[in-house]
């Protein structure tokens, strides 16, 4: 008797049938699990709310694991269509850049976008800081509560764009001092400098004599990176704040009617920039 060969294609066909019932299995596996978890927070809503927030950081954790679970499982993408789904069949607007662990609080939570917030917020600083689910109640207690872990992770992502801002104006900077004219000439004694390697610039030590005067003491004998970088990091923050100063002037001149209102937000240093 011969043996019979599979064609390609259905075997193609019947391991892409499985995956996708695999994937819908998983995905209907979190969504139940989210379903019971809405029960538990209807329960702690009306029973034990004004008694003590144990219950909602147990709650925040298992919504915390189940996020993290999907992402293990491979079914994210398929999960956050079901709960989307499931929202706007409550009447829940659900908007296209809304995080996926923003989503999940808010099937469980049934919540506004506000309270949704706080909630991710607090379980994305949690994963910002390595925290396992198990660990949830211990680290939002050590923050002082979900407020704080809100705060922190606030700050923390108002602190990446503060940093991408710095890491683009260091760009402009350093094209900037390759190609600019010298403001001044001077000859110093002792002027011989060891540049470290990837290094271009030598630093000065200069007094600060007062009325915009400069004495010139003497050359630095070796530039670090460390030195150099430092330098044009410090450089790149003026370069953003005199941009920034820039943008205040030009509505300032563009906007006549509104002067008084602009002008009082502008700091002593941003007149000075602009």
């Amino acid at each position: 008797m011969g043996i019979k060969v599979k064609n390609s294609d259905s075997v193609h066909a019947a391991k892409k049938e499985w995956q996708r019932e695999r994937l819908a299995e998983l995905t209907k596996n979190v969504v139940e699990r989210a379903d019971e978890l809405c029960v538990a927070r209807e329960k702690f809503e009306t029973e034990t709310l004004a008694r003590s927030n144990k219950e909602l950081y147990g709650i925040l954790s298992e919504v915390y694991g189940l996020f993290k679970r999907a992402v293990a499982d491979e079914c994210l993408k398929e999960t956050v269509a079901a709960m989307k789904t499931a929202l706007t069949a409550r009447g829940i607007r659900v908007q296209v850049n809304t995080p996926a662990l923003t989503l999940f609080v808010r099937y469980v939570f049934n919540s506004d976008r506000k309270r949704a917030y706080n909630y991710a917020s607090t379980l994305m600083a949690a994963a910002q800081a390595d925290v396992e689910p198990a660990d949830l109640a211990e680290f939002i207690e050590s923050k002082n509560g979900v407020e704080e872990c809100k705060k922190e992770f606030r700050k923390k992502e108002e602190t990446v764009k503060k940093e991408a801002a710095v890491a683009g104006a260091v760009v402009s900077v350093l094209e900037d001092l390759r190609t600019m004219q010298a403001q001044e000439v001077v000859t110093l004694a002792d002027t011989d400098v060891e540049l470290a390697e990837g290094t271009q610039f030598a630093f000065v030590v200069a007094r600060v004599a007062g009325n915009g005067t400069l004495e010139l003491l003497q050359v630095v004998s070796k530039t670090t990176v460390g030195m150099e970088n430092a330098a044009i990091k410090e450089l790149a923050k003026q370069h953003i704040a005199k941009k920034a100063a820039e943008v205040k002037a030009e509505l300032l001149t563009r906007d006549k009617a509104a002067t008084s209102a602009a002008a009082a937000s502008l700091t002593l240093r941003e007149l000075e920039l602009a």
